[in-house]
């Protein structure tokens, strides 16, 4: 079953498994930074003690370096949210309704410290999207303009990224992004950048786990074009390659269904 098929239900931890598996898509995130290390769907209360009650994942954490311009390592964290772009134009799984409750999330991530917080609206076009419709869509831009008002006020930043793949019976082939010339392709557009509100706990405690992990594994070959994830069946971190891996490598368990 193509992404674009795929069960609403396990869609969004799907997506950003794909984009995390695929350089083109995940590397423009960095911005231009180096970076250490990609986690995805981490819990908060792996970092919060018993007193602070914090039960969110969150969807993205990158641990990046601004060399030569400083030597202070950078974490962003994103919330995802992913659109379908059908074949013939239509929108759907918007959510342009459910602004309120993505701020609300995206406030989670800030009180629980993460010092730069961005949403990530993902758009996955169905095969023969790109070439025989305009992008964005009129729906998508007057939503986005919509949500960017709102993460304006708060202070977070808002990035769109949309990709297609091809279809070669069930299965998605190859990879095509927006292109803003014949030349250059644009696989994320930064819309806002997010405000600095500072690293503060219990993410600098959870950011330091997973720091002792990541360093801790020792000398593994392109280890920062592996993923970090935690599995909630054995509690453990992970490193793995997304384009490879979907079961976690200690228990076996099912890393994408996993709730």
């Amino acid at each position: 079953m193509t992404l674009f098929e795929s069960n609403p239900q396990y869609r969004e931890k799907l997506t950003i498994w794909r984009v995390l598996s695929l350089l083109p898509l995940y590397g423009p995130l960095a911005e231009g930074h180096i970076w250490r290390w990609f986690a995805i769907n981490i819990p908060m209360d792996i970092g919060a003690e018993s007193n602070e009650h914090f039960t969110s994942d969150i969807d993205l954490i990158a641990k990046l370096h601004d060399f030569p311009n400083s030597h202070e390592w950078i974490y962003k964290t994103w919330e995802v949210k992913v659109s379908l772009l059908h074949r013939d134009g239509r929108v759907s799984s918007l959510k342009a309704g459910k602004t309120k409750r993505t701020i609300t999330q995206l406030k989670a991530y800030r009180n629980f410290g993460a010092p730069e917080v961005t949403l990530l609206d993902i758009n996955v076009c169905e095969d023969g999207f790109l070439l025989n419709n305009q992008y964005p869509p009129e729906e998508l831009i007057y939503s986005s303009h919509k949500k960017a008002i709102e993460l304006n006020l708060e202070g977070f930043g808002y990035q769109i990224l949309p990709f297609e793949h091809g279809k070669n019976g069930e299965e998605d082939i190859g990879l095509m992004a927006f292109r803003n010339s014949p030349f250059v392709p644009q696989t994320a557009f930064n819309i806002l950048p997010s405000h600095k509100f500072g690293l503060r706990q219990p993410f600098s405690r959870l950011v330091d786990d997973i720091n002792k992990f990541h360093e801790n594994l020792g000398d593994i070959p392109r280890k920062a074009f592996h993923q970090i994830i935690y599995c909630k069946n054995c509690r453990q971190f992970q490193l793995i390659d997304m384009k490879r891996v979907q079961n976690c490598p200690k228990c076996k368990d099912d890393l994408i269904i996993q709730t």
